[in-house]
C-alpha cells in the first residue's frame, strides 16, 4: 500500500469570477479516468448559501454518478468573524469531457478558484472511504483573523496517508509552507494562488506524508499583514486500506461529513 500522492503534473491554475455564474475548467486530467480530483472554492464574503453548484462534466462523484460532484465541506468560515467562506468539492474523471464545474451566486462576491489532482486515494463510495480526521469521512475547520495562520491539525487513523490544509485567505497575501509543528512536515503542494483583482483573495494548499498513524499539528505561517484566514484539514486515505474504527473524539462544531451547515 503506498500513500497518496499529489498530482504535480497535472498543475490547475487559479481563476477568479466576480460573482454571477460561473465555471472552472480542469483540462489536464481530461480523459485521465479515474483520476481523484478535488476542486477549492474561496467566496470572498460571508453570505452562506449564496453559491450552488448547478453543473458537472466529466466527473463523477463518489457514489458513481456521471457528472456530479461530492460536497467535502461547504461554507466553512474564513476568520473570527467570519469575512469569506470556503468550499471543497470531490470526484473521479471519467472518459468523455473536459472535467469541469460550474455554478451560481447570488452575490457579488468574488470567487477564487481551483483545482487538484491526486492518486492511489481509496476507490471507495463514501467520503469515509477517502478522507478522514479522528474520524472517517470528517474534514475539520480552523479560522482566525491574525497575520499568522495556524495549521489545522490532522490525526490519521491508519498507515500511508496524505494530510492536506487547504488554506483560504480574505486578502492576496503570499503564503509559504507552515513550519514549527509535530508529526509530520508540511510542504506547499503548489504556489498560492493569490489575486488581486476584485476584493483579493488567496488559496492554498499543503500537504504532508505520515507513513504511520498519528497527528500533524502546531504549524503556522506568518503573512505580511493580518486579514481573515481559514484552514480545512483532512486526509486521504489510499488504495487497499480497510475501513478504520469510528474515533471517540467527542463531536466538534467544526467537523463536516460533506454537508451544508
Amino acid at each position: 500500500m503506498a500513500a497518496p500522492t499529489y498530482d504535480a503534473a497535472n498543475v490547475n491554475s487559479g481563476t477568479t469570477d466576480a460573482g454571477g455564474a460561473w465555471t472552472k475548467t480542469f483540462t489536464a486530467v481530461t480523459n485521465d479516468v479515474g483520476k481523484f480530483i478535488i476542486f477549492h472554492l474561496l467566496q470572498d464574503g460571508a453570505t452562506a448559501g449564496a453559491v450552488a453548484v448547478t453543473s458537472v462534466a466529466g466527473i463523477e462523484n463518489l457514489a458513481g454518478t456521471d457528472n456530479a460532484v461530492t460536497a467535502v465541506a461547504v461554507d466553512q468560515p474564513v476568520g473570527s468573524a467570519t469575512a469569506a467562506l470556503q468550499s471543497l468539492y470531490c470526484g473521479r474523471v471519467i472518459a468523455g469531457a473536459t472535467p469541469a464545474i460550474s455554478g451560481t451566486n447570488s452575490t457579488s462576491e468574488d470567487l477564487y478558484i481551483r483545482g487538484y489532482a491526486f492518486d492511489d486515494v481509496n476507490a471507495g463510495t463514501t467520503l469515509a472511504d477517502v478522507i478522514e480526521n479522528g474520524t472517517a469521512g470528517v474534514a475539520v475547520n480552523g479560522a482566525g483573523t491574525s497575520d499568522t495562520i495556524a495549521d489545522t491539525a490532522v490525526e490519521t487513523l491508519g498507515v500511508d496517508r496524505l494530510v492536506c490544509n487547504f488554506v483560504g485567505i480574505n486578502d492576496d497575501n503570499a503564503v509559504d509552507a507552515f513550519t514549527g509543528m509535530t508529526g509530520g512536515t508540511w510542504a506547499e503542494a503548489e504556489s498560492e494562488y493569490a489575486e488581486a483583482s476584485g476584493t483579493d483573495g488567496c488559496i492554498q494548499l499543503q500537504t504532508a506524508t505520515l507513513a504511520t498513524a498519528g497527528t500533524i499539528n502546531g504549524g503556522a505561517y506568518t503573512m505580511a499583514a493580518s486579514d481573515a484566514w481559514g484552514v480545512v484539514g483532512f486526509a486521504l486515505i489510499p488504495v487497499g486500506a480497510a475501513e478504520p474504527t469510528p474515533s471517540l473524539l467527542l463531536p466538534n462544531r467544526n467537523q463536516w461529513v460533506g454537508l451544508r451547515r
